[in-house]
């Protein structure tokens, strides 16, 4: 079976990471890619390190027929893909959508938190959101994914075996996390600039950061435990790490044998036994590794969790999920 797909916002971080998942990939026919400042741009040229690329060129969307398009990746930016482009997409065709237009039941807060008028309400109740490993069932199902954004993937994999056991109830947990720029996207903001990020590292957020909505949203689906979520950038391209602490009621083991039995069928999910995961144990892999430690007095439980924000953070969970919903090898063109 072989499926036709096409990309909108192809030059970004994330649309470049995943153009590289789908030229490789056995199954898929890439016969469209959108963008702005590329339009007239061969492919090709622009990305000359990636073989078995289509001899396409970067196009407009409104000149497209997307009769034949099987399959629609979105990497726009937040708000752009719901407030003018998905309600003039005329096809029957299938959606993941890499932004988080679609990941909140709510749109009141996506409103809030995201500061943007939704304008595709009706199309909401359509979309699964995509955490692949949690909600797999519903995505082999379902045509439209709001793939997760990259900190509540790294949070919220090695939370929910632990929230859906019962394991952690009616705590308050503290989640620290850190990413690389590319987390940023490519648009230009001084705070980014290689002067003022290298040699430098600052948290940021705190208060009302987009992605600790989504993280609400699916642990209040599991209890009624609270959090703190501080997310913090530093100096590297890619990688991304959550520490997560929470009571410790029961040994280690007893924690990370909760999580192995929930993921044991899991290709992607790595419980270490010693190491604590690191940035380069994950660069370019679409792995979650994570480890589970006590403290010094054996007073929390230390949760920490890696992965690649480009790639099981990003375009990796999206590929993962298309092979879902096509029935195709779950590790397809991502081993």
């Amino acid at each position: 079976m072989q499926i036709n797909v096409c990309i909108f916002g192809v030059s970004g971080y994330t649309g470049a990471q995943l153009i590289q998942f789908l030229a490789k990939h056995k199954f898929v026919n890439i016969t469209g890619i959108f963008g702005y400042e590329t339009i007239g741009q061969k492919i090709r040229n622009l990305f000359p390190s990636i073989t078995n690329l289509p001899d396409l060129t970067i196009s407009n969307y409104s000149d497209f027929n997307f009769d034949n398009v099987d399959l629609i990746f979105s990497c726009l930016p937040h708000g752009k893909f719901q407030s003018s482009i998905i309600n003039n997409i005329k096809g029957n065709n299938s959606i993941i959508d890499l932004s988080g237009d679609f990941r909140l039941d709510d749109l009141s807060l996506y409103e809030e938190f995201y500061g943007i008028k939704h304008e595709s309400k009706d199309k909401k109740g359509k979309f699964v959101y995509g955490l692949s490993e949690v909600y797999k069932k519903e995505i082999k199902k379902a045509k439209f994914i709001a793939n997760p954004g990259c900190y509540p993937t790294s949070i919220l994999l090695p939370l929910i075996p632990l929230l859906k056991k019962n394991i952690i109830t009616n705590q308050h947990i503290i989640i620290d996390s850190k990413s690389g720029v590319s987390g940023a996207g490519k648009k230009l903001e001084i705070k980014n600039l290689f002067s003022e990020i290298n040699e430098n590292f600052y948290s940021y957020g705190l208060k009302k950061h987009k992605h600790f909505i989504e993280i609400d949203q699916e642990i209040s689906k599991l209890g009624k435990n609270t959090f703190t979520f501080i997310p913090s950038l530093v100096p590297v391209t890619r990688g991304l790490q959550s520490t997560i602490y929470i009571e410790k009621n029961e040994s280690v083991m007893f924690y990370k044998n909760a999580i192995k039995d929930f993921y044991k069928n899991e290709p992607f999910i790595q419980i270490l036994d010693k190491k604590c995961p690191s940035f380069s144990d994950v660069k370019y892999t679409n792995n979650l590794l994570l480890n589970i430690f006590e403290d010094y007095q054996k007073k929390k439980i230390i949760i920490i969790s890696c992965i690649d924000n480009l790639v099981k953070g990003a375009a990796g969970q999206a590929i993962q999920n298309m092979n879902l919903m096509y029935d195709f090898d779950e590790k397809e063109s991502l081993i």
